[in-house]
């Protein structure tokens, strides 16, 4: 059973997936958010830690999982925060998205809560589909981040 592991800009591909590492990059214009993201290989053993918490965060929750396929292992843990608003880091794959490439679960805490977020790559502003109410795909071409105005092409999705 042959499993694709690729080196990539910040972290690696694992079976078409990718782990990757972000941190804040606090400028004098930006408040800091005190998130970061990371993976370590060790072997056929990866690790991905993220924080998507700030001092103010206050609907604080943690998530992880380890999948396992073959002699390869992915641990992930996440600290998460129903309440960030901006995030440098990355969200690992979803636990779903290894299931359907054939790996299996050998181990899971907590649920991960927050999906549809996009993040603006100029203010690391997240729109978030379930609070702001519509799909990002279906904002309208000129629509333009309400922090510092960037447009709809300088976002990506992150989860």
């Amino acid at each position: 059973m042959e499993i694709s592991i690729e080196k990539i800009p910040g972290g690696f591909r694992v079976d078409g997936l990718e782990l990757k590492n972000g941190k804040c990059g606090c400028t004098s214009i930006l408040p800091c958010c005190y998130s970061w993201s990371r993976v370590k290989r060790n072997g056929n053993a990866f690790t991905f830690w993220g924080k998507a918490t700030g001092p103010e965060s206050c609907e604080v929750f943690t998530w992880g999982y380890v999948v396992k396929k073959g002699d390869v292992v992915i641990d992930v843990s996440m600290e998460d925060a129903l309440d960030k608003t901006i995030f440098s880091g990355y969200y690992p794959p979803l636990i779903e998205d290894w299931l359907e490439r054939g790996w299996e679960v050998s181990g899971k805490s907590g649920e991960r809560k927050d999906f549809g977020l996009w993040r603006c790559a100029t203010c690391k502003w997240l729109y978030k589909e379930a609070n702001q109410g519509s799909r990002f795909e279906d904002l309208p071409d000129d629509w333009k981040c309400p922090v510092c105005s960037a447009g709809k092409n300088a976002f990506e999705k992150i989860g």
